[in-house]
């Protein structure tokens, strides 16, 4: 076997043994698209302080508060829905 073809062996034995040492510890690889922006941790951490001190912006309220009432609204729908399903079981027209 020609020198370059030994290199190129090493080369890969290497890379996956770098590759299954990452896996096994649970670190990113530095070169990989995985690793986390320090800045952008920083500004998820700061975020999600605001959000859990109640600084919310008005429009993220009126949001929240529009999913409440359609999670609101769904449930009613839900129970209504399964009243007529039980009132049709006890007639004999569910589903047999």
């Amino acid at each position: 076997m020609p020198w370059f073809a030994w290199i190129a062996i090493i080369a890969i034995l290497v890379w996956g043994g770098i590759t299954v040492f990452s896996m096994v510890s649970g670190k990113p690889l530095p070169w990989s698209e995985n690793e986390s922006d320090p800045q952008e941790l920083e500004r998820l951490k700061k975020r999600i302080e605001a959000l859990e001190s109640g600084q919310l912006k008005p429009e993220v309220e009126r949001r929240i508060d529009r999913l409440e009432a359609r999670v609101e609204k769904r449930e009613l729908r839900d129970n209504e829905h399964e009243a007529w399903e039980r009132k049709a079981r006890e007639m004999g027209l569910g589903d047999e």
